[in-house]
């Protein structure tokens, strides 16, 4: 590609993009001061009123944003839209700079990358053209440039690289000078300033607010309203906005590079770069991952040729194992390309250690080591800007090869694939149909072309019913679609030699989404026909109601589903008394096991609120001309939930997301409600994390302000909730709060968890699990079906109580990802019931609700919120209630 009126394209080096050229005479290095293309833009400095990096000043995101839109109004080569709001209903901004002439003709460009990305229509094309496709894509790719994506501070405490983006998008829009002219004409550069606008607002007005004060300076709380720090966690279920706002960004733009700036702790590497480390998914294209780890090389290059001290590779983030981490956009054939820098002591000020930060030698992996006991937010940005500008100068000078391999070769490689199955099958009689509509949005929402069976077929033996999906793995997506679907055995090759130790992943071992939402899918290896339509859009099956049963009949519901959990809600919220059967009931020629949803007919807008619930769930719901004879639990009108989750707590954070979509009626409980909890709540919810340290600690209320009053600690807390429970109240501990609530209520229990990581380790896996259906925190489980684990507690009964669900009595209880001496567990409770006083206390030693991944889980949860603040009745009492 020609440049537009700039001179010819000479080698630019990093001395260029410090703005230095080489003086022709000497040959030696001269400072210039390029032209500026928008002279009467006010410079960052004179905007702000400080330069970006000074000492314990920080840019709002309102004033960024404001100043990005300045310059979009002021050049012809940079545009600002505001393309969502955010969970918060903040504006999600993003930037585009380029060449005018590129601008211009956006639709053009990104018209021509999709097919570059797109193996049929290249091949069709070529075809048509007499050419062979690889020929035909190299000729398209001349025709277009690459999209390179930034985005900064997804984490909004990593302040710095927000700020340092004010200084590339200056110098990008105004510097008249080679390097950047380049980049233009080359590249279409989207920035996305934050990926978490609402966080940034939150962490950054909070600095400035509590500034001359002596309350800490570190937003205390989520910033995020769920997930806080976890909002780099979400790239294959896609529950938060913000997450389906990067992922329509990144299938609209089709980027070849993608570059998440991040910082790292205060001791980390000054700023980490790829190469990556092990372990790798099998299903990472090979020309993606080599590329990131190329860009990564180039950039350290770069940096020590501008003598930034501090730089390191390797040996860290090992993120291209799941999807969870290595993004959605790896799939697409985009190579990820992480910077992470380190941080300093409350955001924006000095960090000194007490000798040299990272005292190590001069080695292969940090070829020009740091060498000072001082860190600042000035140079966070220096090392920001100019890692920005390395990765943008390598791409833009050989931007047709980044087109080519990226988009076109790494789609076409998706298309004969064969290191997976033939297909995955998901059938179409399923125990829980929510369950298949709630997975089947996630495949739908990552345009993978899903099939969907109009006649039975027959695949390696097994029968398949119409309706069933198929997702074949020989598609531009079909490596992502066994990435999920995969049943996970870790690499043991992740060493570094052959007797070196096994190097665990960054995050968890598997992300198979079939077994976190229970639902049944074959992995077929051969190759099978199947008479099929191509779905277009994954919709929720009509459900009809039944025939009215008359007053004094019921309406009844399978407890088979975790969507259950909505029709209770909706029920609860519309005032419906509703009833769970004790024992296995039969009606409308239906078997239903214990659990049963038994709603009486007679109940005003029972019938009504069942028609509008089930549109979202598409569970069946039967009809009985007279209430089943059975004992029950009456569930709490309206059951009012107490949800500890202390501050900053990201699994309270997940638990909130979880109950919003299921519509529960909870409070987060706060320091003043310990002393009237039976007055306030019904059932007692204590998240994952939730210590006794928490309970009691809490946040210091003098270095905070009173907003955070809520999250003080509370000295007697522990004995509250003991209190609570012994006074009929209901309470469900989840993940570690079980140990918590162990503790507090003197519960019978030994955790046999072993603690040597040498011997026992299952970091974040799949293990089978065996339930007690009969049990009220078990209905409507299956039999068996997988749990999370992650080193979690795991229970020996030491006295009365009921272990609901426990880990098989022997073998290796490992189904997918990665477990070490796992048999420690065999027997063992996970989850158990427990009658304390006159009320009940569920615990469960996993983290069964982790990020919300384990949705088939969720039934527990619904379970145990409502069934332990019911009123259980006998048969004879609901006979006499309901004449029978």
């Amino acid at each position: 590609m020609q440049l537009r009126h700039r001179t010819a394209a000479a080698v630019v080096t990093s001395f260029a993009l410090l703005g230095l050229t080489i003086s022709p005479a000497a040959g030696t290095r001269v400072e210039t001061a390029p032209a500026s293309k928008l002279p009467d833009l006010p410079t960052p400095a004179e905007y702000f009123g400080f330069e970006m990096g000074d000492e314990g000043r920080l840019a709002a995101f309102s004033d960024i944003s404001e100043y990005f839109e300045t310059i979009a109004d002021s050049s012809p080569e940079v545009e600002y839209e505001v393309v969502d709001r955010t969970t918060d209903n903040n504006e999600y901004p993003i930037l585009r700079l380029s060449s005018e002439e590129n601008l211009a003709r956006l639709d053009s460009i990104l018209a021509v990358n999709e097919r570059l990305a797109d193996p049929d229509a290249m091949a069709a094309e070529a075809a048509g053209a007499g050419m062979e496709p690889e020929a035909y894509a190299r000729q398209l790719a001349r025709t277009t440039v690459p999209v390179y994506y930034i985005e900064a501070s997804i984490h909004a405490t990593e302040v710095g690289n927000t700020q340092a983006l004010v200084d590339v998008v200056h110098r990008l829009a105004t510097e008249d000078s080679e390097a950047m002219n380049r980049i233009l004409d080359n590249l279409v550069v989207l920035v996305v300033p934050s990926a978490n606008p609402d966080g940034q607002q939150m962490v950054v007005d909070y600095f400035n607010e509590t500034a001359g004060t002596e309350y800490n300076r570190v937003y205390p709380d989520l910033y995020h309203r769920y997930v806080g720090h976890d909002n780099n966690r979400d790239w294959f279920m896609f529950t938060q906005k913000e997450s389906r706002t990067r992922v329509a960004l990144e299938q609209k733009y089709r980027p070849v590079v993608q570059h998440y700036m991040h910082q790292a702790g205060t001791e980390s590497p000054r700023i980490w770069t790829p190469p990556y480390d092990e372990p790798l998914s099998p299903d990472v294209d090979p020309i993606a991952i080599s590329s990131s780890n190329a860009l990564g090389q180039f950039t350290q290059r770069d940096l020590v040729a501008e003598g930034l001290k501090g730089v390191k590779s390797d040996d860290a983030y090992g993120i291209l194992w799941n999807a969870d981490v290595a993004g959605y956009g790896t799939f697409l054939g985009t190579s990820t390309f992480l910077t992470e820098i380190a941080s300093v002591r409350d955001l924006a000020y000095p960090y000194t250690g007490e000798g040299v930060l990272e005292p190590v030698d001069k080695t292969m992996r940090s070829p020009l080591p740091y060498d000072s006991d001082t860190w600042t937010l000035k140079q966070i940005v220096q090392y920001a800007t100019s890692a920005a500008f390395s990765g943008l100068n390598t791409v833009a000078g050989d931007p047709q090869s980044w087109l080519l391999n990226n988009l076109y070769r790494v789609n076409a490689n998706s298309e004969t694939w064969d290191g997976g199955p033939y297909a995955y099958v998901v059938p179409a009689d399923q125990r829980d149909p929510y369950a298949v509509y709630d997975m089947m949005r996630i495949f739908d929402f990552g345009e993978v072309e899903i099939e969907q069976a109009t006649a039975p077929f027959t695949a390696e033996g097994r029968e398949f019913d119409a309706g069933s999906y198929i997702l074949r793995t020989q598609q531009p997506l079909g490596r992502w679609v066994d990435q999920l679907l995969r049943i996970d055995e870790y690499p043991d090759s992740a060493r570094k030699c052959d007797d070196c130790p096994l190097i665990l992943p960054y995050s968890e071992t598997t992300d198979n989404v079939a077994l976190f939402m229970g639902v049944d899918v074959a992995a077929v290896q051969e190759e099978f026909d199947a008479e099929t339509r191509q779905v277009q859009a994954i919709t929720q099956e009509r459900i009809r109601m039944p025939r009215a049963p008359g007053a004094d009949g019921a309406y009844i519901l399978s407890a088979e589903s975790y969507g259950l959990g909505r029709i209770i809600d909706a029920l609860q919220d519309a005032g419906v008394d509703a009833y769970r059967a004790a024992g296995a009931i039969t009606a409308d020629g239906q078997e239903f096991a214990p659990g049963a949803l038994m709603v009486p007919a007679g109940e005003p807008r029972a019938r009504e609120t069942l028609t509008r619930a089930v549109r979202e769930t598409a569970l069946p719901v039967y009809a009985t001309a007279a209430m089943p004879a059975t004992g029950a639990v009456q569930l709490a009108e309206n059951t009012r939930v107490g949800l500890v989750r202390g501050a900053n707590n990201m699994p309270g954070g997940w638990l909130m997301w979880m109950m919003d979509q299921f519509g529960t009626n909870y409070e987060v409980v706060e320091a003043a409600d310990y002393a009237t909890l039976s007055e306030q709540f019904d059932t007692i919810v204590l998240a994952p994390g939730i210590t006794t340290e928490r309970l009691t600690v809490g946040l210091d209320a003098t270095k905070y302000p009173e907003e955070f009053a809520w999250a003080a600690g509370v000295p007697d807390a522990p004995q509250r909730l003991a209190e609570f429970a012994n006074q009929g109240g209901n309470v469900l501990a989840l993940g570690s709060s079980s140990l918590t609530a162990a503790s507090a209520m003197g519960l019978p229990v030994e955790n046999v968890t072993p603690t040597d990581r040498e011997v026992f380790t299952v970091p974040g896996a799949l293990l089978a699990q065996e339930y007690d259906t009969s049990q009220p925190a078990a209905w409507g489980m299956p039999a068996a079906w997988p749990t999370w684990f992650n080193n979690d507690a795991a229970f020996r009964l030491t006295g009365e109580g009921t272990s609901v669900s426990r880990y098989p009595a022997e073998g290796n209880p490992l189904v997918s990802g990665y477990a070490l001496g796992a048999e420690a567990l065999n027997g063992a409770t996970n989850i158990a019931s427990f009658d304390v006083g006159e009320g009940e206390v569920t615990i469960a030693g996993g983290h069964i609700t982790f990020r919300t991944w384990p949705r088939a889980s969720w039934t527990v949860v619904t379970n145990a919120i409502y069934n332990g603040a019911g009123t259980e009745l006998t048969a004879e009492e609901m006979a006499a209630r309901f004449g029978g």
